[in-house]
This record gives structure tokens, C-alpha cells and sequence, in this order.
């Protein structure tokens, strides 16, 4: 799809050269340490003693922003106090990640937090905890994953949070303080420095080439198998399972790829992503209208042309100091969701995981700001006959600054990323605002009939 004077057009294009990289970007140290820093400041600033942040393998990132280390399968905590001292407590198998840790830290060994059924010789949670330094009336502030009304709720395991009871001396001095991280508004994780920029950048590169390849091999008797092959990622964690769904079951949402051969008329859904980057597509294997199942010939001018103008109007629309009620409010406006069926935020903050939170929702008054991650996400509901359309990809919010020390530090980087700016613009029609950074090579690519291949 393009915007030709502002109309939907379905043409030939060519796409931009890409591929998967090699050179991955690291974090420095003195990174973390101004991280480490900020989390002090916010210590203070909510008259806390420390903060304790919870991890397991799917909610590692609070951790890993501070300390620089991945956990793996078991549970750990990480403790800053308010002076910057730290102390991981960690289980039997993550005990040797301790030396990794990008900030200096004490750790203490507590297999319970490690795998059922292993050796549990040593010190349990209570005993770590007042080893560490935690003590009788420390104010805690709670790290985990959710943000609740009331800070006195914990997402905290219930045998932490009666091990924090019995060595402050009382629940009532343990708070919630998720959000010092990942607070829409201010959350510390919601702000990327440079250097994570560029990590997740690398993310982004490498995801929409392994989703270009995949849409390039889809093919009518191909495996769902034989297309998720292409979306490899070396090794490299995930940020959720890979989906390659055809048929029915796209109707189940994010599942994993099966033996199912793709038919002609089926509908299709593709989706992976690497920690920082995930991309998304959703058409119909066909080549034109002709070869789509009778309900849903109309499928282009009824769902993915009204589909890409919301899609289009969310990128020129976002930037610095727009509000996300403004968003929220645009898509409802062009791409009504009691016409269209879509449900969840049209539109979410980028971080480690897929989804860190959210500024767009109805009335939202969370300006944008530079430094964010954010990902389009507008999923119309498979309804009446048609399939779903989808174009997820996420952008920078970068000011003057930011821009600046991206194209010094990291000037391949760049250069990608302003391929892919005037890619959007002179190809698909889509102007972005100076401060928006496209990052997929993926970016605004719709075609409905993913058979046709090299049309959008």
C-alpha cells in the first residue's frame, strides 16, 4: 500500500535493500552506572531504603536494566539501596552470573529460588534478605512486573513477600514501586540512551529481515514450519514465541507454528520478535481478489485500505510533546473500533519486552518524549467473513540531542535509518516528523494479497 495525494494505492514497489548484521552494539558500564544513579535519585525522591526487584525468565528486564544480567530460568532479587549498594540474591545455577553484573554488587547463594527438586543446602529468603541489609522498619520499595491502583498491592511470590514481612516487621513498609521503572510517564525503562538504542536497532534490523525473508518464501502448499525457519535468531532470546499461523488457526491468536500446509484463500499471520523488536503481518495467501474465499473479495477496500490510512495517520501524527489521548484519538476517529473490532491499546511503549506499558489510551494526557520506544499496534478483529490486517513495527522518538549522538556514535546505524525515512516517504507516501526514526526495514509495508509478492 502507498498514499498517492493522500489515496490508498495497491502497486509494484521496490523495497529497500536489507539484510540481517552481525555487530551487535553493547552496553558500556558507565551506562548502568548512570542507571544505578537515577534509581538512587528515585529512592530518595519516594523516601525509600531500597528497592527490590523481582525477576523470573519472563520478567527480567527490571533486573537486567540494572545490573546487565539475564537470569535464565530461575527466580533472583536484585537490591539497590538508597547509598547505591547492591547484592543479588540468586539461586544454585545463576550464582556464576554474579561476576557479569555491570555494577558492583555482593551476592548471596538461595537455592529456593532455584529449580524444583535441586539441593537446597543454604540460606532461605528471610536469612538472604537481612544478610543483605534489609532491616526492621526498612521502607521497600517493590520492583515486580504490574502497576496496581494502590501501591500497598504486590505482585511480589507469596513466600517473598511474607520473608519482607517478617524482617521489616510489617507489611505496611513494603510499596509498589514497579513504576519507578516502567511507568508510562516517567519510568525510568521508558527512556533509552543511546547505546540502547542502537541494541535495539540491531533487534529491529535483524527481525524485519527474518520477517521480509519469511513473507518472500510464503508459498501455497508451504509448511507453517517451512516459512518460520526464516525467522531466526541465531541464538538470541525472544521477546515472545514466533507465530506463523494460517487458516483457522489465526482465529486463536499468538500461536506456534505447526505441520499445517498454507492453502490458497487462507488467511495468514506471521510474528516474531528479539528482545527490543518485534514485527507483525496479517493478509491472505492469494495472489489477487479473485483467490480470496467469496464473504471477503471486498477484503482490500473494506479492512486494509481503511487499515493502512489509520496506520499511515498514527506515524505522521506521533512525536514529541503529542499526547497520547491525541493518538488514541486519532485512530478512533478514522478507524473506528466499533466498526473495526480492535480492543488493546492502538499503540504501546518498546522496551526489552515486547510490551512495557502504555502511554495511548482514551484521554491520556502522557506526552510523548524523546528517548521513547514505541510501537504501533492497531489489530483489527477477524469478523464478518475477513481476516485481520497487520503492519507492527515500532519507532525512536529522537530530539536534536539524541539524533546527534546516534549518528556519531553509531553512523551505519544511521544510514539505515535514513534509507528507511525516505523510503516511507517517496515510496509509501508516508511523511514522519524529523524526530520519528523508523527502525524495521519492514516499516509501513502492507500487502493483503501475500502471494503477489513485490506489491504493497
Amino acid at each position: 500500500m502507498s498514499l498517492q495525494g493522500r489515496r490508498v494505492v495497491y502497486r509494484k514497489i521496490e523495497r529497500p535493500a536489507y539484510k540481517m548484521i552481525d555487530e551487535m552494539p553493547e552496553i558500556p558500564s558507565c551506562v548502568y552506572a548512570e542507571r544505578l544513579k537515577r534509581l538512587q535519585e528515585k529512592l530518595q525522591e519516594k523516601e525509600l531504603d531500597e528497592a527490590i526487584i523481582y525477576a523470573d525468565r519472563e520478567h527480567m528486564q527490571n533486573l537486567d536494566y540494572i545490573f546487565g544480567i539475564d537470569i535464565w530460568f530461575e527466580e533472583a532479587l536484585g537490591i539497590v539501596f538508597a547509598d547505591g549498594d547492591c547484592c543479588l540474591i540468586l539461586g544454585n545455577e545463576c550464582m556464576p552470573l554474579a561476576i557479569y553484573s555491570k555494577v558492583p554488587t555482593r551476592s548471596l547463594h538461595c537455592p529456593v529460588l532455584s529449580l524444583p527438586g535441586q539441593p537446597q543446602e543454604g540460606m532461605g529468603v528471610k536469612e538472604c534478605l537481612e544478610k543483605a541489609g534489609v532491616g526492621e522498619k526498612h521502607r521497600v520499595g517493590c520492583i515486580g512486573w504490574k502497576q496496581f491502583g494502590d501501591v500497598r498491592e504486590l505482585d511480589f511470590p507469596g513466600f517473598i513477600i511474607d520473608a519482607l514481612t517478617e524482617v521489616t516487621g510489617d507489611r505496611k513498609y513494603l510499596k509498589n514501586a514497579t513504576g519507578v521503572m516502567t511507568d508510562p510517564r516517567n519510568g525510568l525503562r521508558n527512556f533509552v540512551e543511546p547505546e540502547q538504542a542502537a541494541v535495539y536497532e540491531f533487534a529491529a534490523t535483524n527481525v524485519s529481515a527474518g520477517m521480509l525473508d519469511a513473507l518472500d518464501a510464503l508459498d501455497e502448499n508451504a509448511t507453517e514450519f517451512d516459512i518460520a525457519k526464516y525467522m531466526n535468531p541465531r541464538g538470541l532470546p525472544l521477546s515472545c514465541h514466533t507465530n506463523v499461523s494460517s487458516g483457522i488457526r489465526t482465529r486463536t491468536g499468538l500461536v506456534s507454528p505447526s505441520g499445517k500446509r498454507i492453502q490458497k484463500g487462507d488467511p495468514v499471520t506471521l510474528c516474531w520478535a528479539m528482545r527490543g523488536a518485534l514485527s507483525c503481518r496479517s493478509g491472505y495467501a492469494v495472489h489477487n481478489a479473485e483467490e480470496l474465499p467469496d464473504p471477503s473479495r471486498d477484503y482490500m477496500d473494506k479492512i486494509a485500505k481503511p487499515y493502512f490510512r489509520a496506520a499511515a495517520a498514527w506515524y505522521e501524527r506521533i512525536g514529541i510533546g503529542v499526547c497520547g489521548g491525541e493518538m488514541y484519538g486519532l485512530i478512533q476517529s478514522v478507524f473506528p473500533k466499533e466498526q473495526y473490532g480492535w480492543y488493546l491499546n492502538p499503540g504501546h511503549n518498546l522496551g526489552t519486552e515486547e510490551w512495557l506499558n502504555s502511554s495511548i489510551f482514551e484521554h491520556s494526557d502522557i506526552k510523548f518524549r524523546s528517548g521513547q520506544m514505541v510501537q504501533l499496534d492497531i489489530i483489527p478483529e477477524a469478523r464478518n467473513g475477513y481476516a485481520s490486517s497487520n503492519i507492527e513495527d515500532g519507532i525512536l522518538i529522537a530530539d536534536d540531542k539524541l539524533r546527534g549522538q546516534l549518528s556519531k556514535k553509531y553512523p551505519e546505524m544511521w544510514k539505515r535509518i535514513q534509507r528507511r525515512k525516505n523510503f516511507m516517504r517517496e515510496v509509501l507516501g508516508i511523511y514522519l516528523k524529523e524526530e520519528i526514526l523508523p527502525l524495521y526495514d519492514t516499516q509501513g509495508i502492507l500487502n493483503p494479497y501475500m502471494l503477489n509478492r513485490g506489491y504493497a
